[in-house]
């Protein structure tokens, strides 16, 4: 039995945090407790459970309620929760302006502090297009006393280094952080698909880093892994992206392939509904056609 929500609401997003966190399925959360059903209904649509199921759930994922539940009027969780859901989206400056509604001085845990420091980087790369301050605010994520080993704000973060050194021009630091990312992403500890937009998303972020470097051959190597993880699962999040930038490669070494692989971005960028990479790729295959 559910209860509508009241006075408290729940962070769905860190509900599914700590799940993955601690390595477990929708389903094993939900076991002996609720149904699989309720735990997505928490998760995507922040549902508020019977304090019963919400205390259970909170024993399982060995947390407190003060990291998923919050009062209707916290609205700095949801500043964060929407700025997260933004950025996952590509919306930069979207995800500017729901972050400026956060003050930092507000934030009394450090996994928050974390998150905002995260999100300011990716806003001062991405929106402001500063990568000397999202290099300030990345490099306080990774701030020793806050860092949990190969957790995935600690792979982003250190990602997020590597994109802004990518953007200042300076190569080489790029190339050592974007390597440190794959090593902390491949000795990481998550099971298979239950991350799966966060692991698309970096190959996807590290392949960009590679085109900068024009480094094509490790471009091709990492969409690959990329598309290889997407279509496993059946997702399409972000796989007009990733064969977009495959193109590119195949383009940029004259390899004939390049043609086919506009063509799969172009169909997927309309099946997604990304407008920006749909006008890019069209203007890109007319340039294309006229050389």
């Amino acid at each position: 039995m559910q209860r509508e929500q009241g006075p408290l609401r729940i962070l769905g997003e860190r509900v599914r945090y700590y799940r993955k966190l601690k390595g477990l399925s929708q389903a094993e959360l939900a076991k002996d407790i609720c149904t699989q059903a309720t735990i997505s209904l928490i998760e995507k649509r922040n549902k508020v459970p019977s304090m019963n199921i919400l205390m259970r759930l909170i024993g399982r994922l060995d947390i407190t309620m003060d990291d998923i539940v919050v009062a209707n009027h916290d609205s700095i969780q949801q500043s964060l929760s929407d700025t997260d859901k933004a950025l996952r989206r590509g919306a930069y400056p979207q995800a500017a302006e729901f972050l400026a509604k956060v003050r930092s001085e507000k934030l009394t845990t450090e996994e928050d502090k974390r998150r905002f420091n995260y999100y300011s980087g990716m806003v001062e790369l991405f929106a402001h297009k500063a990568p000397d301050e999202a290099i300030y605010y990345f490099g306080r994520v990774l701030t020793p006393m806050l860092v949990k080993d190969r957790d995935l704000l600690t792979i982003m973060a250190t990602l997020g280094l590597g994109l802004a050194y990518a953007e200042k021009g300076t190569h080489e630091r790029a190339r050592v952080y974007i390597d440190q990312a794959l090593a902390l992403l491949h000795d990481a500890p998550f099971p298979e698909g239950r991350y799966l937009d966060v692991v698309i998303t970096i190959y996807w972020h590290i392949s960009r880093v590679f085109f900068e470097l024009e480094e094509y051959a490790a471009v091709l190597t990492n969409v690959k892994t990329g598309i290889d993880f997407a279509t496993k699962h059946d997702s399409l999040f972000l796989l007009d992206e990733l064969y977009a930038l495959q193109a590119r490669a195949y383009d940029a070494l004259a390899d004939k392939r390049a043609d086919e692989n506009y063509q799969i971005a172009l169909a997927l960028a309309r099946v997604n509904h990304s407008p920006q990479l749909l006008a890019a790729l069209e203007n890109e295959t007319s340039q294309r056609e006229l050389a």
